[in-house]
């Protein structure tokens, strides 16, 4: 069924359920990324955890390599990680949210379709 045979309330609502679903898919994909950060830090950490403390570490800092002390190092990635740990809760509740949404919004787009004697996949 085409959307121009659909009354403008239900053009509305499935709308407005296909904008959300977009949302939720971007912010899924936003939250794969930071957590796939958030592992590459905790790897990089554990990584140099037992190194001494007067270890050379290289840091690539666009197309250079700089010395780094280990405890400059090591609170760069702490830092970086609790705020990655921030945007992920944040993503997180985004996405309870808009789930919430997305299951109201697909009712509320059933219930029309009925109210028109439709049905999806009609």
């Amino acid at each position: 069924m085409s959307q121009q045979k659909l009354p403008p309330e239900v053009q509305q609502t499935l709308i407005s359920y296909q904008t959300l679903r977009e949302t939720y898919a971007k912010l899924e994909a936003e939250l794969k990324i930071v957590e796939s950060e958030l592992a590459e830090i905790e790897q990089i950490l554990s990584n140099i955890k037992d190194l001494p403390e007067d270890a050379e570490i290289y840091k690539l800092v666009g197309h250079v390599m700089v010395k780094k002390k280990k405890e400059d190092i090591t609170k760069e990635l702490e830092e970086k990680k609790e705020l990655l740990e921030i945007k992920k809760t944040k993503y997180k509740n985004q996405l309870d949210i808009l789930a919430k949404q997305i299951s109201d919004t697909e009712s509320k787009l059933k219930e029309l379709l009925s109210k028109y004697g439709m049905s999806v996949g009609q």
